[in-house]
């Protein structure tokens, strides 16, 4: 069975956060732009893919993510907020598989990030990394995927009989 952890920005939303995120690994202090416009494909596909488990990876603290949830209208499984780490670090992962116990080969990772990648490279390298192309190309980082939207995403996984 697989498990579907999608992060927040990027992929859902309407926003690339690469830049901001880099400056506050490399030790910057600045806070995270908002947003709550959402992509079309994300609409798209959500339907399709609500019927297995689904963690949400947050850049964002407890609050805001629960706020930006709230707004857009989305209940997942679980929601893997920023604890004081994020992306690149590996820490998301670290503890999205200590709260869900799910198997690193099972989990399929929605990004649109190389810090996306990374994050999940830096976990464990097992992870199956679906990029998709938004505002930043991660193909450099060798995702299991690479596509030019959601749907498209979603469609390989059914040829490759990833996901139903």
């Amino acid at each position: 069975m697989v498990n579907f952890a999608v992060w927040l920005d990027g992929v859902i939303l309407k926003i690339d956060l690469t830049g901001s995120l880099y400056k506050i690994y490399k030790g910057d202090k600045i806070s995270l732009p908002i947003t709550y416009d959402i992509n079309d494909d994300w609409l798209k596909i959500y339907d399709q893919i609500r019927e297995v488990e689904l963690a949400i990876l947050s850049p964002y603290d407890e609050t805001t993510t629960k706020t930006i949830l709230e707004r857009i209208n989305l209940k997942p499984s679980y929601v893997i907020a920023n604890r004081g780490r994020t992306k690149p670090s590996k820490e998301p992962y670290r503890i999205l598989i200590e709260v869900t116990r799910w198997d690193p080969l099972q989990i399929v990772t929605l990004a649109s990030s190389p810090l996306d990648l990374l994050s999940a490279r830096f976990f464990d390298s097992r992870i199956k990394v679906i990029c998709v192309k938004r505002y930043q190309d991660c193909s450099k980082y060798s995702p299991f995927l690479y596509s030019a939207n959601l749907e498209d995403a979603i469609s390989s996984l059914k040829r490759l009989k990833v996901i139903r």
